[in-house]
């Protein structure tokens, strides 16, 4: 039972997550109508602001650009519009995701924080979300239920996001060409997981060679979710892949991470961002913390949920999450 005061004392933190999920819907709904205008291979737009900018320490120029972008969708009906349709799917992905890990956590009677959103000022205009748990995980049956509860709540949401977004999007052929040819433009290209490809095929056929998808709002939104998604269950640390990982094989589980650390090194040959990731979690460390009844095995419900992460895991991971393709206009 939660006293007066800490009911309280909890309204403060309950106003920080609404504030900050806020913040996210506007920077989101903003930066999310540039980068969807910058997949598209029938629009030009100036819309998308420089991150390195910022390491330049240009940062008046950052934000001059940033307060620009904010002008001119926010005064703009269509613009607004086409970053609701991006924002919203996306916000509701990531929320599903933390509810999953949110209401896990009540379950098993483990105290948590509300779920909080990460504003940012360029790209997409979030950098995710997140949780706390506030105590030790006790068993691994615990950790499983909490770590997997997210991934597979996002999921669910995010499929038929995707699903009415790839069948709204539309086939287009493309022109490469030289980096160095002048009036060549940069095509912002999101990248392809098997669920994306899978859906494409089944509403749009076998696309032919040099065609890309003009992705739809709703189609680019489960992009992120499927991006985030893999990103989550990738079995390192404590990542939600790690907590399911760790809690399906034990301690024998540090070998395996070593070996998707290994194999994210060689996808870095593909798309740099890999070998980001990879420092990040060297970082963090691959180590999972034991938790206090590590012996306990896995039931076969839970064994399931563990297979079923392992297959989401499978049908989003994207090799090539994002590239910079030059076209003709």
């Amino acid at each position: 039972m939660r006293s007066p005061g800490g009911a309280q004392s909890s309204t403060p933190k309950l106003l920080l997550a609404l504030g900050l999920f806020l913040a996210t819907l506007a920077t989101t709904t903003t930066f999310g109508a540039g980068f969807y205008l910058s997949t598209r291979t029938d629009v030009v737009t100036d819309l998308v602001p420089a991150i390195e900018w910022v390491f330049l320490g240009q940062l008046a120029q950052f934000l001059a650009l940033t307060n620009y972008i904010f002008r001119t969708v926010w005064s703009d009906g269509q613009l607004l519009k086409i970053g609701l349709a991006f924002s919203l799917p996306t916000l509701a992905i990531l929320l599903s995701h933390e509810l999953g890990h949110y209401v896990a956590c009540r379950r098993n009677n483990l105290p948590s924080s509300y779920p909080y959103f990460i504003p940012a000022p360029f790209l997409i205009g979030t950098f995710g979300a997140f949780i706390r748990i506030r105590a030790p995980i006790r068993t691994r049956r615990e950790l499983l239920e909490v770590g997997a509860a997210g991934p597979i709540a996002g999921f669910v949401v995010l499929l038929p996001i995707l699903l009415y977004g790839i069948a709204q999007s539309e086939p287009v052929s493309i022109v490469e060409v030289d980096w160095d040819l002048p009036g060549g433009l940069l095509l912002l290209r999101p990248g392809t997981s098997l669920l994306m490809s899978v859906a494409t095929l089944v509403f749009h056929g076998s696309l032919p060679p040099n065609s890309v998808l003009n992705l739809h709002p709703f189609a680019l939104a489960a992009w992120v979710g499927t991006f985030v998604t893999a990103l989550n269950l990738i079995p390192v640390g404590q990542l939600d892949g790690g907590h399911i990982f760790y809690s399906a094989f034990g301690r024998r589980y540090v070998s395996l991470s070593w070996v998707f650390l290994g194999l994210l090194a060689v996808l870095g040959f593909l798309w740099p961002g890999w070998w980001v990731w990879c420092l990040v979690l060297m970082i963090i460390g691959p180590r999972h913390p034991p938790v206090l009844a590590g012996r306990q095995p896995l039931d076969r419900r839970r064994r399931a949920v563990a297979l079923i992460s392992l297959l989401i895991l499978v049908l989003t991971f994207m090799p090539v999450p994002l590239e910079l393709l030059p076209i003709l206009p």
